[in-house]
This record gives C-alpha cells, sequence and structure tokens, in this order.
C-alpha cells in the first residue's frame, strides 16, 4: 500500500484543471475498456460510499471492509481510513469483473462515479450543507484528461451528475468533508498530550462513528448524526471540556 494514500486528494486548482460551470458542459473520451478500474489502490471510501457498498451486497460494515477494503490511520491526517484493497492477483479493483464491468455500479464509490470529474468541496464556519446557495458555493467539479483514446463523449455537467445520482448525495458528502477536516485538526491536538493507548481507543471510536455503526436497513443520515453527536461527547472528554 502506497504510504501516501489518504483522505481527500489534490483539487481541481491544484492538478492545474479549471472548474466546470453548474450550468457548463465538458468531454472526454472512453473506450470502455476498463482500464480506469485496474490497477488502482487509491479508491479511497466515505462512511456513505461504504454504506451504499453494504446495502448492495446486503452484508454489514465489519464484512465488506475485512473481504473488500483495507483499513488504516491516514499518514496525514492520522485518522481512520478504508480503501478498497486492490485483487492481489491483478492489482484491480475488487468488484472489476472479468467482463470489464463494475459488480456494485449501481453503489459504487463516489470517486468512481464522478470519474473523469473531479470533486472539490469547501467548508467554511457555519455554512448549512442543506442550503442550495450554500452547497454551490461548497461543491466544484473539475474534468480530468483520461488519457484514453475512444470515442469523445460530450454532455453538461448536470446530465452527468444527476445520470449517476450525485447531486442528491452533495449534502452528505459536504457533512463528510466538514467533520472529517474538524476531526483531523481535533486528533492532532489530542495526540500531544494522550497515551498510545488512549490513541487506539480513540482511533476504534472514530472507525465506529464513521464506517461500522451504519445499518444498511435503515436511512444513513440519522445514524450517522447520532455517530457523530456520540463521538463529539468522547472527544470532548479527552479534551478535558464539560
Amino acid at each position: 500500500m502506497r504510504k501516501t494514500i489518504d483522505l481527500g486528494g489534490m483539487d481541481g486548482a491544484e492538478k492545474g484543471c479549471t472548474d466546470i460551470p453548474r450550468d457548463g458542459d465538458f468531454s472526454f473520451q472512453c473506450a470502455g475498456c476498463g482500464d480506469c478500474c485496474r490497477k488502482r489502490d487509491d479508491i479511497v471510501l466515505s462512511g456513505y460510499d461504504l454504506y451504499r457498498i453494504c446495502r448492495r451486497l446486503s452484508l454489514p460494515p465489519e464484512i465488506v471492509i475485512h473481504a473488500f477494503c483495507q483499513k488504516f490511520v491516514g499518514a496525514s491526517t492520522h485518522i481512520p481510513v478504508v480503501r478498497l484493497a486492490p485483487r492481489k492477483e491483478s492489482g484491480n479493483c475488487p468488484f472489476f469483473t472479468a467482463e470489464n464491468r463494475c459488480a456494485i455500479h449501481d453503489g459504487k464509490p463516489l470517486v468512481c462515479a464522478l470519474y473523469p470529474l473531479g470533486q472539490t468541496i469547501r467548508t467554511w464556519q457555519g455554512m448549512n450543507p442543506d442550503d442550495p446557495a450554500d452547497i454551490e458555493k461548497a461543491v466544484s467539479y473539475f474534468a480530468q484528461d483520461t488519457g484514453c483514446s475512444g470515442e469523445k463523449v460530450q454532455l453538461t455537467l448536470s446530465q452527468y451528475l444527476d445520470g449517476f445520482g450525485i447531486r442528491e448525495r452533495e449534502p452528505l458528502d459536504i457533512r463528510w468533508a466538514r467533520d472529517c477536516l474538524a476531526l483531523i485538526s481535533r486528533v492532532k491536538g489530542l495526540e500531544k498530550r494522550l497515551r498510545p493507548i488512549e490513541m487506539k481507543y480513540l482511533h476504534r471510536k472514530i472507525e465506529k462513528a464513521l464506517y461500522l455503526n451504519l445499518d444498511f436497513h435503515e436511512d444513513f443520515l440519522p445514524q450517522y448524526d447520532r455517530n457523530i453527536d456520540e463521538l463529539e461527547r468522547i472527544l470532548s472528554r479527552l479534551e478535558g471540556v464539560t
């Protein structure tokens, strides 16, 4: 596993890409060969990504992680991370089939559904993840070069996002980005004064809140909110806040 794999990644500006206007269009080339699913070790999951995979497979998070993922503490974020584990024999995504198809197409992670688009989420104090105006300010998309010589596809941004249900999940993705950024800062602060065994306890509680304490039979958001509220109580206690 590459040591650089972690939550987040470069945004469009860092990659030298320009944001696509919400009412704009973009083009890319695709031969349908599946090369974008081969030799991938960088598919990092959000809690909502994992929840959707669990729902697609009708399996609980612990089993899905054990069978198809790897979990570790991020080298730069210092919080638990879950990624899809490449197949040992091929290095390909564990859900990439011999027919060049995705076995969980209707439950694929956001990064896969977006490709060849990339997404940037900007957060600020007081933002409302459910306010359409704040959503439009917070979330932007940019086109990445596929390096493919296949057929040229021309689409509006809205057509592409709506085709994969991406816009309807934007409030959840904003919450995830906001909460993870806050967690990273607080965990790094706690590392300076907690013992290793206490940090191990905290990492386990974060892992449960973000990934494990999610029942695919129930709606995602109420569970996630409860988990974050419980995690806040644990963090406050460790920080000595009453």
